[in-house]
């Protein structure tokens, strides 16, 4: 974060009452002193420390401008700094996505990979990754794991990030399950995290997490949701009151801690030469 200069008082009350370190410049701008000592020199000692006071203060100006520089951009071009990432295939693949996939304990595992579109100024991905589960009694739960990466070439997409998720978990919608079973977004919560790219947030329903970062000009997004199925014989067993025995959206909040370090451990694979 580039924050203001700070300002120091450079009011004079006496020499016992200036920095050290503009003493230290002082004395070695000072040298062996004329005939006459200080007063030999145009001004006296009013000259030098002036000129030590200048001198301090082009080198102060030029260490805080060199380091927004920095940190501003990648170059003096302008463009967003994308911190070495790129996209060389679809990242939904159970190395990349860890700890998720594994504490997901599987039986299987399929991605439907997404083609990485290229272009001048925007590189995209989006996947999904499935793992089955199955407890043993006729029901399974199928996980979907849901990536999208985008690396913005030039133009920052900072203005425009925390808004987008915003209107995301704000507005009116839902989960599609099995092809017919429509769940809304009802009980969603969004809070920051820290120590995550230069902004993220982490999103936790009943149904659905997902978290979402920025750094520079990268933006990552990556879900998780879930739902049961009955794969025994005849039809699914149903509770006292003729509901079924498992819903048939899968509660995944168990999983909502895994999601940072998963994004974390993706980001750092993104951004290997």
């Amino acid at each position: 974060m580039i924050t203001e200069p700070e300002m120091v008082d450079s009011s004079d009350d006496g020499d016992d009452d200036r920095p050290g370190g503009v003493e230290a410049v002082e004395a070695i701008e000072q040298g062996p002193l004329p005939p006459g000592g200080a007063a030999g020199r145009p001004g006296g000692a009013w000259w030098h420390r002036s000129w030590a006071w200048a001198l301090a203060g082009v080198l102060v100006t030029s260490a805080v401008w060199a380091g927004v520089l920095r940190s501003t951009h990648d170059d003096d071009s302008g463009t967003p700094d994308l911190h070495g990432y790129h996209l060389a295939e679809s990242p939904c693949t159970g190395q990349n996505l860890q700890p998720l996939v594994d504490r997901l304990s599987a039986t299987t595992v399929s991605s439907d990979n997404g083609p990485v579109i290229t272009g001048s100024t925007l590189d995209h991905v989006s996947c999904d990754l499935t793992g089955d589960t199955s407890s043993g009694d006729g029901w399974s739960t199928s996980y979907t794991i849901s990536v999208t990466v985008d690396l913005h070439k030039k133009t920052d997409p900072s203005p425009e990030f925390e808004d987008a998720v915003k209107v995301a978990v704000s507005a009116p919608g839902g989960t599609l399950f099995g092809g017919n079973v429509y769940v809304p977004s009802t009980d969603q919560h969004t809070e920051p995290l820290s120590g995550l790219g230069d902004r993220a947030y982490l999103t936790t329903g009943t149904f659905s997490q997902s978290v979402n970062v920025q750094h520079g000009g990268a933006v990552f997004s990556l879900s998780i949701s879930a739902d049961n199925a009955w794969n025994g014989e005849g039809a699914p067993p149903t509770k006292a009151d003729g509901a079924a025995e498992r819903p048939l959206v899968a509660d995944t909040r168990a999983y909502a801690a895994e999601l940072p370090r998963t994004v974390r451990h993706l980001m750092s694979v993104l951004a290997k030469p």
